[in-house]
């Protein structure tokens, strides 16, 4: 009986992935289907661009934002330190582009523990325009991406636009199956989020009004949390304001990425999601194809379950290939679509480390993501602790023995 039962609560599951599946991939096309009749609405805009190092192919994103079709519109960067390298790349685009009003800001007044709002804080002080555009340094846009994304405001009940993003340009195995990730599962989950009304916003492409930013706080708001985009987002639907989501597609570069860099992201994006949206991190498991299909398949004495896990990886293949294909016009290469099983299974164990962990390493510090993404300093590990500790008398004995030859 219990057998039984439980053949049936596999099957419920993968019926459960499919069906998610099918969801999220009809929702994507749906929401980045070709548009007619927009508005033609296009404010000044204020671009805020937060670097720190030189992203891959960092010359050419920003160059693009430098290409943008719309009428007007200022670029600010930021970077902490004087000695980042993204000063000079900046620095002779704006040489190379010497009409359009763009600025380096070097320098940021501390502000808080999230580094990317220090920045954002930091340029919002020389805006010009009373529309904000927060865009990532690893971004890249065609001509027509800020004319599509702020026809959305003509509505003054919009409160933020945000946009799809498609990886780009792998080449290594990190950004292989981060790719094939954020095209496939990412995408899908931001698109049927969209349909059903949840909030979803992630901080590539996030356009609003100033009065809605300060009506929420502004940046002071959010300047502690690791999930500040998400939250900003919260924040404005809870005003009263609505979110779109454009369908205007942009591009988020990805070529030589490592392994662990792909699990270090998704662990914390993990981690986001289960402070943030605890049932859609609890469900996440049962709308990951390759692990249903495994378990299933594994813990069944008949061949429908075998063949159900040849038709649960083929269509996560196939999501992965289709959406990839429909987000960027090129399908992936075959040997980077045979990883696609592979990349879900890599990712429950960090699904279950992000269950138990609250522990994340970002931009070369250790926090503890607290309630709503909140950040505080990781303590040192004890075992450490005790270590410096032995070393630190060591030394010191050491001393005092050449001191008393």
């Amino acid at each position: 009986m219990f057998i039984v039962n439980a053949n049936l609560l596999l099957g419920l599951a993968a019926a459960v992935a499919v069906a998610s599946t099918l969801f999220s991939l009809t929702a994507l096309f749906w929401a980045t289907r070709r548009r007619r009749n927009l508005p033609d609405h296009m404010p000044p805009v204020t671009v805020l661009k937060p670097l720190k190092g030189v992203d891959e192919g960092l010359e050419e994103n920003l160059r693009s934002f430098f290409r943008l079709d719309y009428p007007v519109y200022q670029i600010l960067f930021c970077v902490a330190d004087d000695d980042d390298p993204a000063i000079p790349v900046v620095q002779q685009l704006l040489a190379e582009f010497p009409d359009q009003d763009a600025r380096l800001i070097v320098g940021c007044p501390a502000f808080g523990l999230n580094p990317k709002v220090e920045s954002l804080a930091a340029m919002y002080r020389y805006r010009r325009h009373d529309v904000i555009l927060i865009s990532d340094s690893n971004v890249r846009v065609r001509a027509s991406y800020l004319r599509e994304t702020a026809c959305y405001l003509a509505d003054p009940g919009v409160g933020l636009v945000s946009n799809i993003f498609a990886g780009v340009e792998e080449s290594q195995i990190g950004a292989v199956l981060e790719n094939l990730h954020l095209n496939g599962f990412i995408a899908g989950g931001v698109a049927a989020a969209g349909a059903l009304g949840v909030t979803c916003v992630v901080g590539k492409s996030m356009l609003m009004p100033v009065r809605v930013l300060e009506a929420i706080g502004g940046f002071a708001a959010v300047r502690n949390l690791l999930a500040e985009d998400q939250v900003i987002g919260l924040r404005v639907r809870k005003a009263g304001y609505s979110i779109r989501l454009s369908h205007h597609v942009i591009e988020n570069v990805n070529q030589s990425r490592g392994f662990m860099w792909f699990l270090n992201r998704h662990s914390r994006w993990y981690k986001i999601r289960r402070r943030l949206a605890l049932p859609v991190f609890v469900s996440e498991p049962f709308s990951n194809l390759a692990t249903v299909g495994i378990v299933w398949a594994l813990s069944g004495d008949s061949g429908i379950a075998w063949g159900g896990l040849v038709i649960l990886l083929g269509l996560g293949v196939a999501r992965d290939a289709l959406q990839t294909y429909w987000l960027r016009g090129t399908l992936p290469k075959l040997r980077h679509l045979l990883l696609s099983p592979a990349k879900d299974l890599f990712l429950m164990p960090i699904w279950f480390d992000a269950l138990v962990n609250d522990r994340v390493q970002w931009r070369g510090h250790r926090f503890l993501v607290g309630r709503y993404t909140r950040l505080r300093y990781a303590r040192v590990p004890r075992t450490v602790r005790r270590r410096v500790r032995r070393v630190r008398k060591l030394r010191e004995q050491n001393r005092g023995g050449a001191g008393a030859e």
